[in-house]
């Protein structure tokens, strides 16, 4: 666990990381807010149980130390957990990283205070305490350390922090007596304190594995296998967001020319090759788009912001994505290569919901396709041999 917090310790936070195990940059805002989520909903419990707890122990040794040293602990103690409950119970949801972050750091210095207080204050009731009554306070005292452990299992640090702070005193001062069976409780006290680390450790590093693997699970839902690009799910979600907003939109619709003939005669791998193709280049000429999607087959959408007065912007320039597409693609020692037709929508002069400006840019799309199949047509009869 020693060679654990001092890799911890090289992280780029160094010391002040709320983190206790690599986390991905990708997941480190997600996983802040919701260690932050997680604690906010166990403080309140921790601290009526810390408070309990405290009042208890100081009614167990009540009248065994001086009056000072009764008194203040346990009011430290109990004040400082229910100002904790109160803030918790104010407290709006947690939405932003910095917000997350703030709570977790100032969770470890308090969680670190609290537990040497307790820690020194159960030394010195054990010390003063009736013979008969000596083991009272470390056992309230070993309570309240696994309490704390367990609720604090979203702050790594503050949890190990509190624990820590809370046995060294008592395992020192056991330890110091000339008795096995205490000295015995004093090297249990650390066994169980390591092994709860552990759990704490290892619980974090079970988050953080979830939360990656319902990232990729999130980005496979949302993702064409084939080509990387957006499916049509997050397409619509993209465009239905956009649209809600009242925000102005260009949607262009993309499909295919000879893309069916090429799989026919080479095969379907020069067809994803195609396709792989098409969205390296709509990506590159389409670097401002809002989404670049793959709807299935040999279909594409596109989704870019309209300009304020909802004109179309010049990077959606069609002729440009037509040019970049229509490059030859090398496979099997051959060249091949696919057309293109179009179709756009505006939403300010097509419709403001997603099945006009899709009921649009696909009319317009069969235009084309039309247009430039007809123009292929007349091309073909115009240089075929004149018959004799």
């Amino acid at each position: 666990m020693l060679r654990r917090l001092q890799r911890i310790g090289k992280e780029p936070d160094g010391w002040r990381s709320p983190f206790t195990a690599p986390v991905p940059a990708h997941l480190r805002a997600e996983t802040l807010i919701l260690q932050a989520e997680r604690l906010r909903g166990f403080l309140p419990m921790l601290c009526l149980l810390i408070a309990a707890n405290a009042l208890a122990m100081a009614m167990a040794v009540l009248g065994d130390l001086p009056w000072w040293q009764q008194a203040a602990p346990p009011a430290l103690i109990i004040g400082t957990c229910l100002a904790a409950f109160f803030a918790a119970r104010r407290a709006g949801p947690i939405t932003s990283e910095d917000q997350a972050s703030r709570l977790l750091h100032r969770t470890l210095p308090v969680a670190a205070i609290l537990g040497a207080v307790a820690g020194i204050w159960c030394v010195n009731a054990f010390t003063e305490t009736e013979k008969y009554y000596c083991m009272v306070a470390p056992v309230f005292i070993g309570i309240a350390a696994l309490v704390s452990s367990t609720c604090l299992i979203s702050a790594p640090r503050a949890a190990i922090a509190a624990m820590v702070t809370t046995v060294a005193p008592i395992v020192v001062k056991m330890m110091l007596y000339d008795n096995l069976g205490v000295r015995a409780m004093a090297v249990m006290m650390v066994l169980v304190t390591a092994m709860q680390a552990s759990v704490v450790l290892a619980k974090f590093r079970e988050t953080v594995r979830m939360l990656g693997y319902q990232h990729e699970l999130d980005r496979i839902a949302v993702t064409d296998p084939m080509t990387g690009l957006q499916n049509r799910l997050a397409f619509d979600r993209a465009l239905e967001t956009r649209l809600q907003a009242a925000a102005p939109v260009v949607l262009v619709l993309a499909d295919l020319d000879g893309f069916k003939q090429i799989n026919d005669r080479y095969g379907h791998l020069a067809g994803d090759e195609i396709l792989r193709h098409v969205a390296r280049q709509m990506r590159a000429a389409a670097s401002s788009a809002l989404s670049i999607a793959r709807l299935g087959g040999d279909e594409f959408a596109l989704l870019f912001p309209a300009t304020p007065s909802g004109e179309i912007p010049g990077a959606c320039d069609l002729e440009v994505f037509r040019v970049a597409i229509t490059q030859p693609v090398p496979f099997g020692g051959n060249l091949l290569t696919v057309g293109c037709s179009f179709g756009m929508a505006v939403s300010r002069t097509d419709g403001w919901t997603p099945d006009e400006l899709v009921h649009a840019a696909d009319s317009r799309l069969y235009r084309d396709k039309n247009r430039r199949k007809a123009s292929r047509q007349t091309q073909a009869l115009r240089i075929a041999p004149i018959p004799a």
